[in-house]
This record gives structure tokens, sequence and C-alpha cells, in this order.
């Protein structure tokens, strides 16, 4: 795996989040307050670099202050260097609590078929005690570095491992193994300066991206949760739900007629699984089975968390695509995407 990495470009474009904290006046860490320029500067005092590594500092924010607009924009930024033949990886520095779905984002609308794409943050602030600020950047950079990484799509790395962006999830609010990917396993790891895959990304075609992404919204189905939930959603002007349902993908009983004239009013609905890992499946015919909302139109995206599904279908909805056009795309991208060959 070993090769010349001095004359190799990696861009780091960086956001904010904790690995971008300084101390504030009340005690408490200022996210996002360092500039890309000074996060950088101080990660040279650290640690040996052989990359050519260039910054731009795109946004200084909490990662929960991320917008689709934001969205948009860093994919913009990211399709040009990907399309710069002297640019040989981008690395986005971000804030850990919505760091996996700006990941899943760039990774469906994304080619990167020449040029690697890693996001990572990190659980510490720099200035604080045994932080992963300056570990977990470096890490990135000489992944992004590394040819291996060409058409894997969006990674990110933490704690010295490498995950798919299409099934990492933040697992821990405060520890170093803040990320995983339950039921699938990581890609692979960082030892020092040797970069190991383990297994092999299936990638489908980017989808297309619209100017705007359009609002979709998640729905949380528990225990009794009142159908109005879905009512005044629709009433608030979303163009898409997805519900985050109970096991297999159920809901209440009380959903299904909801559900249905959602849909009827061309809403396009999706049903996952709020379980860490496991599809869901049509396997029961009780009132709020997955069954039941099919019948009426809702469509189950198999392996995506809510969060990562509803960003999938606002991209679908960006290009104006409605009811079997997004039912459609959604079974090529489930057919074509997995993260579980083995490699080598």
């Amino acid at each position: 795996m070993g090769f010349e990495m001095t004359k190799r470009k990696v861009v780091v474009l960086t956001t904010g989040g904790t690995i971008a904290s300084l101390p504030g006046q009340s005690g408490l860490n200022a996210s996002g307050a360092m500039t890309g320029e000074s996060l950088l500067e101080r990660l040279a005092l650290t640690t040996e670099m052989t990359t050519d590594v260039q910054v731009c500092s795109v946004l200084q924010k909490p990662s929960n202050a991320i917008t689709l607009a934001d969205l948009i924009e860093i994919h913009r930024l990211c399709e040009a260097l990907a399309r710069d033949p002297a640019v040989h990886g981008i690395v986005i520095t971000h804030g850990t609590d919505t760091l996996e779905e700006t990941a899943h984002f760039l990774d469906i609308t994304l080619s990167l078929k020449t040029c690697a794409l890693v996001v990572t943050g990190s659980q510490r602030a720099p200035h604080e005690r045994g932080t992963d600020a300056y570990r977990n950047i470096a890490d990135a950079i000489n992944v992004a570095a590394h040819p291996l990484m060409h058409g894997v799509g969006a990674s990110v790395v933490f704690n010295e491992s490498i995950f798919a962006a299409r099934h990492v999830r933040k697992v821990n609010t405060y520890q170093l193994q803040g990320f995983d990917s339950p039921g699938y396993g990581k890609l692979g790891y960082i030892d020092g300066t040797r970069i190991h895959l383990v297994q092999a990304v299936r990638r489908a075609a980017p989808l297309a991206l619209g100017e705007a992404l359009p609002r979709v919204d998640i729905v949380p189905a528990y225990l009794e949760a009142p159908s109005t939930l879905i009512d005044a959603s629709v009433a608030a002007g979303a163009r898409g739900l997805v519900i985050d349902g109970l096991g297999r993908g159920h809901v209440p009983p009380c959903w299904v007629e909801p559900v249905g004239r959602a849909i009827q009013q061309g809403i396009a609905v999706l049903i996952v699984s709020s379980c860490y890992a496991g599809p869901v499946h049509r396997s029961y015919e009780f009132p709020g089975s997955l069954a039941s909302l099919e019948q009426r139109g809702a469509i189950a995206m198999t392996d995506l968390s809510a969060r990562k599904a509803r960003l999938t279908l606002a991209v679908l909805l960006s290009t104006g695509a409605a009811g079997g056009g997004v039912a459609m795309r959604l079974e090529q991208m489930t057919r074509i995407q997995a993260a579980g060959q083995p490699c080598g």
C-alpha cells in the first residue's frame, strides 16, 4: 500500500464544529470559532505532513446550524475541486452532530471517480486534554491523498477507522469512538501512515441535484403516536415525509389512513426503520404494518437511517421527481449500493 504522497494535493474545507472550537468566555467551548487556517497551522505544529495541503474556510458553525443551502454550497465547491486534475482528495472538517448527513448527501450527489472525499471531526476540542482533533484531521488527509480511495465515494474518518458515508452513524455523544456502521462494519483502518481497506464499496450513479432542496420532514413512530403529526407536516408545506418506523417498518394503526391521504395529495412517503441495524421488510399484514402502508403507495427504503433517507428524498424531489419516479430510482440505488463486499 506504500506510495509517494509528496506531490499529491488535498484541499481541506472547514465548516466549524468541535474540531474548530476555542475556549469560550463562559468556560464552555465556542464551536466553530477557529478558522480553517488556524486549525491547519496548529496541525502542522503537531504532525509531520508530506501531502500538499490547501485550506479553505467555508463556514464557522456548530453543525446543528448547518442548513440545506449550506449543503448545496459545499456540494458545488466539492464538485469543482473534484473536476480539477491537480486535486487528488478533499477533506471536510465538520461538527459531529450532523456529520453523517453531510457525508451522505455528498456521497449521493457527487461522482468522485478520480478524487477522494473524506469527512471528519472530533469529539474533543483542540484545546482539551486528549483531543482527537489533530489525529483525526491528519488521518483524514492521509486517507484522502491515497489513490486507493478513488471511486469509494464519500467516507468518514474517525478514531483511526474509515466508514462508508451510507452506513456511518454517530453512536456516542462524547467518547472518541464516536462513529460506527452498525450492522455493516468499517471500510478499513489507519495504522500510522498505512491505509488498509477491508471492504469494497458499490455505488449507484450520483443523483442529479436541483437548485434548492425542498422540505422533507421526518415523522417518528412510537407507542400511540398521534396521526396528527403527519397531517401537521403536510399542512406546513412538506413535499415529502420519511416515517421513522418501528421494527420492520411499522406504525400505529391510526396512521394508515393519514399516510394514504398524504400520498393522494402528491406527498412522497418513505418508510425506514428506527433500528440501528436490519432492513424494513413486508412480513406482517396487521393495520400499521409495512404491507398496509405500501398498499397505499408508501415506499420502503432499505438500509438508510431516517436522516439520510430524508436527504435522499429531498435530492430526488429537487429535480421534480415524483411518485413512481422516486420509487424506481430508490429501487435502483438499493440494488446497486452496498458496503458489504469483502476487499481482497
